[in-house]
């Protein structure tokens, strides 16, 4: 994604206007800037990954505790201080936190981040206790220098954000967040992501909340309290979760509001709530997405040329049985997969089609029997593992504005020797077929295998080598 010029303008013009200003509206550009730097680190981990977490302002508060203390030693240092205190808490907390999903991946981040309070309230010879900590703010760089440092730090992450979010990376973030499944069968490892995103995102926090210490020149425990996290969640939202200056737009918005409706005492938080209820039901791309109109996603290319495919020789199931309670949805199927030949797997709805996919896939674990591809078992291994091994799928239902075959060409894109296509036909029209038809004799002739599902038995006894026949999860022909 490029920048429009009016962006530049947004991310240069504070700092710059910013020495004709009275010292109050300095300490304002210096306030976007701290929660401009905060909005862009937790971009990371819920706007490109769609993680709900509750955390980053927490890390913001270890960060402003780590500044405060090592500030007397360090002096401007403690900014390096601030940011490697945020990445331990972050790298520790997050391990066990990664084998949550949904709600409970939010609850245990909402978890942490009392845990932080409750430490910066209790442990008084540390943190001061209720009090916090002063006095320590006239080693680290104030006024001017200070605006100065928060704003290259903040154009700094945004062009980072833009250089590290290719296509290709985006497109990774993009079925993490909406396909996760998908995601996995491509060899796309959700949890590294995430670990990454909460590391850097905690980064990211903890260096702006070390530059709000030396604003206030007090950090007490409401500097790791929930309104932290309320501000920076709100205002991503409304600036936009993944626009790569949408957090800055939206701390531009959380900071000045208050002070353009400070006459109003509190209702400025009613036009607050209401303008962030508004964008989100009807901008959910944020003010930033709005004024930008949606930025068209590259839909996946069948490639022009096929390699011919060299890894792997076949894959072998022998006696693979899942049971799902007291279901029995395989019951020891065998069968083999060579590459060079298309084979169609087919059989009534509820025959265990889909099941055969997803276990050699690696979505489900089998509960007997093995999987083998050539010599090496993989049965117990991870879906990003076997698709490394050079195992693709796809998946029966497309995406939101995909067509039929962009499944297709992601899992023929990926350079997976073996692929699995799950009833791709369902929905095609003639011209998707046809194509259909074309790519499964080029992945014949280069030496890939294909297990395919499909109903159109006509269709399959044409362009297969051969059919297995599924019933009530058993081979019967």
């Amino acid at each position: 994604m490029k920048l429009r010029w009016y962006w530049f303008a947004l991310l240069l013009l504070p700092p710059l206007l910013a020495p004709a200003l009275p010292p109050f509206g300095q300490r304002l550009v210096i306030l976007v800037g701290v929660y401009g730097l905060l909005g862009i680190g937790y971009q990371l981990v819920f706007g490109q990954l769609g993680a709900l977490n509750l955390a980053q302002g927490a890390l913001f508060g270890v960060g402003a505790y780590a500044a405060a203390l090592a500030a007397p030693t360090f002096g401007p240092y403690a900014f390096v201080v601030a940011m490697l205190a945020a990445v331990v808490v972050a790298a520790i907390a997050v391990v066990p936190i990664l084998r949550l999903r949904s709600h409970y991946f939010a609850l245990a981040t909402f978890a942490l981040a009392a845990l932080v309070n409750l430490a910066a309230l209790h442990l008084e010879s540390l943190t001061g206790g209720a009090n916090g900590l002063v006095g320590f703010a006239a080693a680290l760089p104030r006024g001017l220098p200070l605006l100065a440092f928060v704003w290259i730090c903040l154009n700094g992450a945004v062009l980072a954000q833009l250089k590290f979010l290719t296509p290709r990376r985006a497109e990774a973030a993009f079925l993490i967040r909406e396909a996760p499944l998908v995601a996995a069968t491509l060899g796309i490892n959700a949890n590294r992501w995430r670990f990454r995103a909460f590391v850097v995102g905690g980064a990211v926090a903890g260096l702006a909340g070390g530059v709000s210490a030396a604003v206030s020149g007090v950090v007490s425990p409401d500097a790791t309290g929930f309104p932290i996290m309320l501000l920076c969640l709100s205002s991503v939202v409304l600036g936009g979760a993944r626009h790569p200056v949408g957090a800055v737009l939206g701390a531009a918005i959380a900071v000045c509001l208050p002070e353009a409706f400070r006459q109003l005492d509190g209702a400025w938080l009613l036009a607050y709530a209401a303008a962030t209820l508004a964008v989100v039901l009807w901008a959910p791309q944020g003010l930033a997405g709005l004024i930008d109109g949606p930025e068209p996603r590259p839909l996946p290319q069948m490639p022009v040329r096929l390699m011919p495919s060299t890894n792997g020789k076949r894959i072998v199931l022998r006696g693979v049985k899942k049971h799902f309670g007291g279901v029995e949805a395989l019951a020891g199927v065998s069968m083999e997969v060579g590459r060079g030949e298309i084979v169609g797997l087919v059989g009534p709805n509820g025959s265990g089609k889909t099941t055969v996919l997803n276990v050699i896939s690696g979505l489900e674990p089998a509960d007997g029997g093995t999987i083998e591809l050539d010599d090496r078992h993989i049965e117990r291994l991870s879906a990003p593992v076997i698709a490394h091994a050079g195992i693709s799928r796809t998946f029966q239902s497309p995406l939101p504005g995909e067509g039929r075959l962009s499944g297709v060409a992601r899992a023929v894109g990926s350079g997976a020797a073996f692929l699995l296509f799950d009833e791709p036909l369902a929905g095609a029209n003639a011209q998707e077929r046809a194509e259909l038809v074309m790519l499964l004799e080029r992945l014949r002739v280069a030496g890939y295998g294909v297990l395919i599902v499909d109903h159109d038995m006509a269709l399959l006894s044409k362009i297969c080598d051969r059919l297995v026949s599924l019933d009530r999860g058993r081979v019967v022909g």
